[in-house]
Parts: structure tokens; sequence; C-alpha cells
């Protein structure tokens, strides 16, 4: 049997009159009882190519299907043709036809000499035309027995009416309205699908089941909550939108997704229901992902076994003022929604897997942009574990190697300004090389979280050191704040502990270290063009390292001096993120 395919619900066959078993009596050459033959397909409307012809003679047929353990001899089966009450009947009787147990017959309205090659019988006329519009009924029977009989409906051009494949034909299944779809995948004539003499390739859908590999099911429908929306990714980069964007949830518990709704809520379109035949079944951990398209080479590589359905709507970027959204839903119960006000292209918008919750899912910070790639290249982990998101600190609190504490400010006049580059030898970037020095003075470490490094004389705001992980400056330890952060243009200092944006100016200025609007510490300096300053950094007498001291840095014997020490890649001489030398 080939694999089963998808399938559409329509009202093709409507049950009728349970057939009668037959004796051997009758006009049939074998005995037959009620369900030896079975009706399996039937084909009405033939689709003809462009600018041929439309009539349907020669092009009509039916299939059946022999449910018995033995070859049957079919001669003087009587076939009716009718409405799907009976009335305009014709008829035709077999008049040599043997079928193996286990096989597919066709049957058709060409004459026997002029049959196709997919049709074993020929009938001619007999049968009068199928019925394009309102159904009609074929039945077979031996005298008055009736072997089977079913109805068809919902012709379509082009399309045969097919029973289930879902399980072996039988003479009851076929009375199903609902064991029935349209044959769409395989052409067996151009511009014609259906499966004549063959196994059927469609299983109808029916509302609230399914089929797995034990047959078929009812649908376990989640509930709301049962499945998390866990990463969505609205503004891909590596293929376009309109088919690379896509989303994914985790079940919390094992359910089907058929019958599932995919919608926005920000529009006013129906949501996008996934009709399926098969059980398209998450069990509980496991992920689906939901996408523009389902072709690999168009939605930007995205792993094909847990693709679970297809939609239409756009994934909107999102804006505080107009949000982008996405939901799941049973019906009209929401089984998840999510809502995003920004978005990154190429990065999915992943939940941190430590909040795999239909409620906690509901508040933004608890997603972050994918780190990993996957496919042609965006970030994100479509079907697998999520990546973890950077630990979200709050204000006044700092990471401790993984451990939220409170920032710990410096104590009055225990951060002191210690030493300043500002006439570095001649450099390609004005201030690359220029860096500022504090010393911590006191006997407890302190955090430069927070701190702002400023010029008291500047227009522009402070540059603020905001960082998660906590910065801490041990008990007589140093800190560098640094112009540029790359070492091959900043005079080697590989080892800094933050950045600043203003440059210090030779003919004069300042700078202050700030806690908000506190100012911890301050000097200024005169005019440091003249040629002794050059490429020497000015620094605090380790005997006067104090916030009054240092409050003007000009060479003071005893207290401020030029350093005198190499460092880095040698073309300046200072002491950055180290001891002072004792001045002269």
């Amino acid at each position: 049997m080939r694999a089963l395919g998808f399938g559409l619900v329509s009202a093709a066959v409507a049950a009728g009159c349970g057939p009668s078993n037959n004796n051997g009596g009758g006009q049939c050459k074998d005995a037959l009882i009620a369900g030896d033959v079975v009706i399996t397909e039937v084909f009405a409307d033939y689709q003809a190519p462009a600018g041929g012809s439309g009539a349907d003679e020669g092009k009509e047929w039916f299939e059946i299907y022999n449910a018995s353990d033995r070859p049957l001899d079919l001669t003087g089966l009587t076939i009716v043709h009718s409405r799907p009450d009976d009335s305009k009947p014709n008829t035709h009787t077999v008049s040599s036809l043997t079928i193996p147990p286990g096989e597919y017959l066709v049957l058709g309205n060409a004459a026997p000499d002029l049959v196709p090659t997919y049709v074993s019988y020929g009938y001619g006329a007999d049968l009068g035309d199928f019925f394009n519009t309102d159904g009609g009924k074929l039945a077979l029977k031996c005298g008055d027995d009736e072997i089977d009989s079913a109805q068809y409906d919902t012709v379509k051009a082009g399309h045969s009416r097919e029973l289930t494949a879902a399980q072996a034909p039988d003479y009851t299944l076929n009375d199903d309205l609902a064991q029935w779809c349209q044959g769409n995948d395989l052409e067996f004539d151009a511009g014609n699908f259906g499966t004549p003499g063959q196994d059927n390739d469609c299983t109808p859908v029916v509302v609230g089941q399914c089929t797995d590999a034990n047959g078929m099911r009812d649908t376990v429908l989640p509930a709301a909550g049962d499945l998390v929306i866990t990463e969505v990714m609205p503004n891909p980069a590596a293929s376009s939108d309109t088919t690379g964007e896509w989303f994914e949830v985790q079940a919390t518990k094992d359910v089907d997704v058929n019958g599932v709704g995919l919608d926005r809520a920000g529009d006013t379109a129906n949501p996008i229901v996934l009709d399926s035949p098969m059980c398209l079944h998450v069990a509980a951990g496991d992920r689906a992902v939901f996408a523009r398209s389902s072709d690999m080479t168009m939605n930007g590589g995205l792993p094909a076994a847990p693709l679970l359905g297809t939609f239409t709507f756009a994934l909107v970027d999102g804006t505080a003022a107009a949000p982008g959204d996405v939901q799941v839903l049973a019906g009209t119960t929401v089984i998840d929604a999510i809502h995003w006000t920004s978005t990154r292209s190429g990065a999915s918008h992943s939940l941190d897997p430590t909040h795999i919750d239909a409620i906690a899912n509901d508040d933004e910070s608890n997603f972050c942009d994918a780190t990993s790639t996957y496919g042609a290249g965006d970030k994100g982990t479509p079907a697998l574990a999520n990546d973890a998101c950077p630990v979200t600190v709050p204000p006044g609190m700092c990471d401790d190697g993984g451990t939220l504490r409170p920032i710990v400010k410096p104590a009055a006049g225990k951060l002191v300004i210690s030493e300043l580059m500002i006439n570095p030898k001649v450099e390609t970037t004005p201030g690359a090389q220029e860096w500022i020095e504090i010393t911590n003075t006191g006997t407890t470490a302190f955090d430069l979280n927070e701190l702002g490094i400023d010029q008291a004389a500047g227009t522009r705001p402070p540059d603020v050191i905001n960082a998660s992980a906590c910065k801490s400056v041990p008990a007589g330890g140093f800190a560098l704040f640094v112009h540029t952060t790359d070492p091959a243009t900043n005079g080697g200092n590989a080892t800094f502990d933050a950045t600043y944006g203003f440059t210090l100016s030779n003919a004069g200025g300042d700078v202050q270290i700030v806690d908000g609007a506190t100012v911890l510490d301050a000097v200024t300096w005169g005019s440091v063009s003249a040629g002794s300053f050059d490429a020497h950094s000015i620094q605090v007498d380790p005997d006067h390292l104090n916030t009054t001291d240092n409050d003007t840095f000009a060479l003071t014997a005893g207290a401020i001096c030029l350093g005198a020490t190499g460092y880095g890649d040698m073309t300046n001489q200072g002491t950055p993120r180290a001891a002072n030398a004792q001045c002269p």
C-alpha cells in the first residue's frame, strides 16, 4: 500500500440501504454475497486539455475491489447507475469479467475495443452519463440482491472521488459520507487525477478523528496552556519574509494539533485551521514548528520533521505602538498567545528555557534574541531547545558569578582619580591612547556598576557603566577607563574596566566620577601641551592618594609627577591599572 495522503472532507457518499446477501441465485454466474465486491472510486467529469473537447464519452469510469479471498467471476453482474433516490436508472450486465482477490478493476464508459489502458472493462453508453451535479449512485446486483452500492457527489472536473485508504475497502465503509475524498495527487491522464486500478491515495478528514499507525482514533485536542509558544521568527534575513517566517510551540502534555487554528489577534482574517487526516501528534515536552512555507529551499532551511503546518498571514516586526502577535486556538478557545514590540533582522524572538509556560511567555522580558544558527544562516532553534537568555539584572543589582546581589557603592572619599594619560604620543585617531585610572583607597571592595565618567565643563551626559556583571574593585585595587578598546590603537591596554566617549584636552580640562548627581571625585588640569608632557601620564604620588591632593593635576613636588615606566606597546609611559611610582 502506498503511504496515505492528505484529503479534504466532503459530502461524497451518502449511506443507503444495506446490501443483502445473495444465495447464488439471480443472474450472476458466481455465488456472490454482499460485500464481495466494493465500489472504491468514481471518475465522473473529465477535464479536457486546453482547446480539446470537454465531452466525457469514453472518459468516465468507476473502480471496484475484490474484498473476498478468491477470484470472482462477475459474469451476469448487473450495474445500475441512477440518481441517489434511484430515479433515472440505467443498467448494464457484465458479459465476461473476472477479478482476482485483493485486486482493483476499472470499468469505463468506452466501447470494449476502445478502452483506455487503465480501464479493464468497457460498458459503452449503457449507464448514461455520470452526473456532474446533485450526485449519483452506482449499485452492483445479482438479480434483486445488492452486492454493494455507493453514492457520489461534489464532483470536480478532472478529479475522482476516492474511498478512504485508511483501511481496507469495505462495503459498509463506502456508505459513509465522511469516508470519501477528492483525488488530488496522482495524475493518471494530463490534467486528470485519480488512482484507477490501484490503491487510493487520499484519506479524508473526519472531524474529531485522525489516523495514526493503529488506525483511526479520536483527536486529542489541546486545552488552554497545553501548547506554549516558545519562539517566533518575524524578520528572517536568509530568506524572504513571505516564505521564511515561522513560530514554534512546545507541548506540556500529549496532544494532537489536528483542528488547531493559527491566527493573529491583530487582524480580521479567519484562523488557518490544520485539517489533516493523519494525527499531527506532539508529545509532552516535544516541539512543533508552523511556517509560511514547507519548502526547505525557500523557508531558510527549517527542519522538515516537526513542521506540522503552514500559515498565510504575516508576522509583523512589532513596535511599542503596534505590537506583533500570534496565537494558537482550538475553536474559539485561545490555547496560547504572545506579543512582541521589537525584533532583530535574522534572529528569532526566543523564550528563555526556564520560562516555558503559557503565562510566563506573556512577559516579553522573558524573550531574547536567539544566538544559535540554523539552516541558511539565520539565528534560532526551530524544534530544538531554546538558547538561554542573558540574566536580566534589576536596577541596583549585579550578577556576581551567577548570583544577583546589590551593587556596592564606593564609600565617601575612597574612590580616587589617580592617573591620567592626557597627552600620549601622536595618535592616528584623536583620544585613542588616552585613559583614566582610579584607585580604591578603602579597606573594602566597591563596584563600578552605575557609576558615570563625566566632564563638569562638558555638555554630553556621563558615560554610565551599565553592566550586568558586577565590576568589583578590591581594596587597594585599580580600575582603568579607556577611550578606545583595541590594544592595537590604544597604546597596548588589553585589560580595562570601562570606556568613555569624550577626549582629554591638552589645553586644559577636567574629569569626574559620578554616582547619579553625586560627584565621587573630580580633577582639573591646565595646559599639558609642552614637550615635557609628551607620551607621559600624570600620576598621583601613593602618599597623596586622596580626593583633595589630586584636585589639580599639575606637577607638584612629591605629590603629582609624570609616569616614567613603559607599558603596553611601550609607546607611552605610565602605570595604567597598577600602583603608581613614588614621585621625586
